[in-house]
C-alpha cells in the first residue's frame, strides 16, 4: 500500500464493535427503516435498506448493507459476528424469561437463530417490545462484560 493511501476502515470498524454496540445498531436500523416478521427482509423491495426482523437487522448493522463482504476472512469474520451477537440476544431473552427452559436447554433445545426469531415473530410483539429489549440486552452485555467484546 502507498503511504498516502488510507488503509479501507471496514475491517477495523467492525474489530472495535462490541455485541452491545451491534444491538443498539440494530435497534436504531430497525426504528428508521422498519420491522418486520415472518421474513429476514422485507420481501419484493429494491430498497437497499429494506424493513427486517431482528436478526436481519443484526446482519444489515455488521454487514454495512444487505450484501456479505467480499473478501473471504472478512465475510468468515462477520458472519461469526453475527452468531455471536445473535447468541448474546438469545442468551439474554432466556435469562429475561422472555425463553422457555425447555426451549434453551431441553433435549430439543432451540438455537440461538431459532429462539430469536421465535421471539421476533411471536404474534404479541411489538415494535416498541422489540427495541427495548434490544437495549437492555445491550446494556445487559455492557453490564457482564464491561463494555468489552
Amino acid at each position: 500500500m502507498n503511504p498516502t493511501q488510507k488503509p479501507d476502515p471496514t475491517a477495523a470498524a467492525l474489530a472495535d464493535l462490541t455485541p452491545a454496540d451491534i444491538l443498539r445498531c440494530t435497534a436504531r436500523y430497525l426504528e428508521r427503516h422498519g420491522w418486520i416478521q415472518g421474513n429476514a427482509y422485507q420481501p419484493d423491495t429494491t430498497d437497499p435498506f429494506p424493513a427486517a426482523c431482528a436478526i436481519g437487522a443484526i446482519t444489515i448493522s455488521i454487514y454495512g448493507g444487505l450484501s456479505a463482504p467480499v473478501d473471504r476472512q472478512e465475510r468468515h469474520d462477520a458472519w461469526r459476528l453475527v452468531n455471536r451477537v445473535t447468541a448474546q440476544l438469545a442468551e439474554y431473552l432466556w435469562t429475561d424469561g422472555r425463553v422457555k427452559e425447555s426451549d434453551y436447554y431441553g433435549a430439543m433445545c432451540s438455537s440461538a437463530p431459532e429462539i430469536v426469531a421465535g421471539w421476533n415473530d411471536d404474534s404479541t410483539q411489538a415494535l416498541a417490545d422489540v427495541l427495548d429489549i434490544l437495549r437492555a440486552a445491550a446494556d445487559d452485555h455492557d453490564r457482564t462484560h464491561g463494555g468489552t467484546r
